[in-house]
């Protein structure tokens, strides 16, 4: 992600600093244009979080130091306190009670649940030794699409009843790099297209789309007609946060009159070759389960199977929609070589014959070891450094195991039983193959409910995707799979869910 600005602040734990702290975050919002009420709630956030640094990360006159550090992009306001105080756990904090604290009772609680509701993301990461980590974002003021439009131009495309190839006409269109004045439309299509439930919320505000182009956390392309300039159909390889070295082909629909025309083959074609210009070993993308028409034209372009994600993003709704009964839509990953690798991986026995496979399917030269239990190497770290990544208004959770402590089986236990009692429905776990003391937690792991999704190829990083399933029903006769690879993988994966047994 390229960073606007970006500071840090090196500070004594004493609270006489925090005032001239909030200043100087108060001028970076004011910078970013946030309103007095948006920059009065951030500070609110910001003060509980250096607070509790303060009173309970460290010994009482312990002479220590923490960091804030500040980070503020076209699209958001990011700010970070970390120590190396005490580890926090969120999932200890007790729920603040209105009715207790009128009987007068300790306002337990009050701080924390000011700080979630203060800013638009609230995370908290512990790193083992490198300390502790709260991430506050607030994102800039945008309009989203739905502002620009009357609600007859935000339905539902009405899906046109196919031709026959031999009927269809051929529409002349070439493919190029989005301009800023087909932000709106593409956002406007983008929504008649997935409804609310598009994973990545920013393709619903034009002006976001604009910054992350401009930024390079998009490369953004669109089919256009060759005889009025209409928009056909949109795709964008995302590079931000952890697609930074192994980018996502997403936000891609076509409109449905000009289904048929090849526009999805020509813009995978177009973004495979700027990110092979760009050096990048590979890029992934989500095929929806619900039809076929997805996988196959990530197929046609290219694409081989390496995951099916069960249930991982909410039925496609519109406001009007009757029907709210389908199940929750299930993903196949698909992954795109551009440059060869040679890998040295490890897989628990149990799936060392599938994981071989999924390897040779999208074509990486991958030598799978089982590592030795009994020959587990201490790395002198009790904590665990796992971050959880909550899509609230999608309903699931990515939990990343970064690095593998003494206590990742009750790290993860934790950070599961918190997710749940926030009804979360869907939850990934990413562990890392090339670390053999992570593979040998699987079992232990898959003990907990977690079962088997495949493989995510990085480029640093080699993850197996285990998911959870919060009391989510998944009729697996209702998900379409196209490739025979994807079919073996999805009866496998239908094996391993102890929900089907």
């Amino acid at each position: 992600m390229e960073i606007k600005k970006i500071s840090t602040l090196h500070l004594p734990v004493d609270l006489a600093y925090l005032s001239a702290t909030q200043a100087f975050i108060n001028e970076l919002a004011r910078l970013a244009k946030f309103s007095q009420k948006d920059i009065t709630f951030f500070n609110i956030a910001v003060e509980e979080a250096i607070t509790n640094v303060v009173k309970h990360a460290f010994l009482p006159d312990e002479d220590a130091s923490f960091d804030v550090i500040c980070e503020l992009t076209p699209v958001e306001f990011k700010v970070i306190v970390k120590d190396k105080g005490l580890p926090f756990d969120p999932n200890q904090v007790e729920d603040f009670s209105a009715e207790k604290s009128l009987y007068g009772d300790e306002q337990v609680g009050l701080g924390f649940r000011l700080m979630k509701g203060s800013v638009d993301q609230l995370s908290f990461h512990n790193m083992g030794y490198g300390g502790k980590e709260v991430h506050l974002v607030k994102f800039v003021d945008q309009k989203h699409v739905e502002k620009y439009f009357h609600k007859s131009e935000m339905e539902a495309f009405e899906q046109p009843i196919y031709k026959s190839k031999k009927e269809r006409i051929a529409i002349p269109f070439h493919v190029e790099l989005l301009q800023p004045k087909q932000a709106i439309e593409i956002s406007q299509c983008a929504y008649r297209t997935y409804g609310y439930t598009y994973i990545m919320e920013n393709i619903y505000y034009p002006e976001r789309l604009i910054e992350m182009t401009k930024s390079g956390e998009l490369i953004s392309a669109v089919s256009v007609c060759d005889g009025n300039d209409e928009a056909m159909g949109h795709c964008a390889l995302e590079r931000f946060g952890r697609k930074k070295d192994i980018p996502e082909l997403g936000m891609a629909f076509t409109k449905p009159k000009f289904r048929g025309q090849g526009c999805m083959t020509k813009l995978t074609e177009f973004m495979a070759g700027q990110a092979f210009e760009k050096g990048i070993k590979g890029i992934f993308a989500k095929g929806v389960s619900t039809h076929p028409y997805s996988q196959k034209a990530l197929l046609k372009s290219g694409f081989k199977d390496c995951a099916i994600l069960i249930g991982l993003s909410p039925p496609k709704t519109f406001e009007r929609m009757k029907n709210q009964g389908a199940q929750r839509e299930t993903l196949v990953l698909s992954y795109l070589k551009l440059i060869d690798q040679q890998l040295h991986v490890f897989s628990p026995k149990k799936h060392k014959n599938m994981i071989e496979k999924i390897y040779q399917n999208i074509q990486i030269n991958a030598q799978v070891k089982i590592p030795d239990k009994s020959r587990m190497e201490s790395k002198e770290m009790l904590q665990s450094d796992v971050e959880v990544e909550v899509k609230d208004s999608l309903n699931f959770a990515n939990i990343y195991i970064n690095d593998c402590g003494e206590n990742i089986k009750l790290e993860i236990r934790q950070r599961l039983r918190e997710l749940c009692q926030k009804k979360i429905e869907t939850i990934n776990l990413y562990l890392d193959l090339c670390d053999k003391n992570s593979v040998n937690y699987v079992e232990d792991i898959e003990n907990m409910g977690f079962f088997f999704a495949g493989v995510f190829p990085n480029d640093k990083k080699q993850y197996l995707v285990l998911q959870y399933l919060n009391n989510v029903p998944i009729d697996y006769n209702r998900i379409v799979l196209v490739s025979d690879f994807a079919q073996e993988l999805g009866a496998y994966v239908k094996q391993c869910d102890p929900n089907q047994k």
